[in-house]
């Protein structure tokens, strides 16, 4: 397994093989128009909710459930989220504008091939 980090949300991906086995999402902080100076974490409550604990999830970024915290800007959508058992923190981000658009939050864990015994 290998992981490429970055950014100061400890940004990760994970480069690898063939097999896969899954952990639970716990999500961390999520933002809905950083891009435009809204508050920080604005939408973490709502992402929690639907996406907590499960392996795989798909977020529908939508302004009419989140509310919209800066009119007439576009607004982007990020999500800092952990895994069980797994580090470094995960981050997915949506450009603005990010309304209409799925953000996907996967804790499955991509593993190499099996070494022959």
């Amino acid at each position: 397994m290998r992981w490429i980090t970055n950014s100061c949300f400890a940004a990760a991906l994970l480069i690898a093989g063939t097999s896969a086995s899954a952990q639970g999402i716990s999500v961390l902080a999520a933002f809905y128009g950083q891009s435009c100076g809204a508050a920080h974490a604005n939408v973490t409550a709502q992402v929690k909710a639907k996406c907590d604990n499960q392996t795989n999830c798909q977020y529908r970024v939508d302004v009419g459930s989140l509310g919209d915290p800066a009119p007439n800007c576009p607004k982007n959508f990020l999500v800092l989220f952990g895994c069980t058992g797994q580090a470094p923190a995960r981050l997915v981000q949506l450009p603005a504008e990010a309304t209409g658009r799925t953000a996907v939050l996967s804790c499955v864990v991509l593993q190499g091939p099996a070494q022959p015994q």
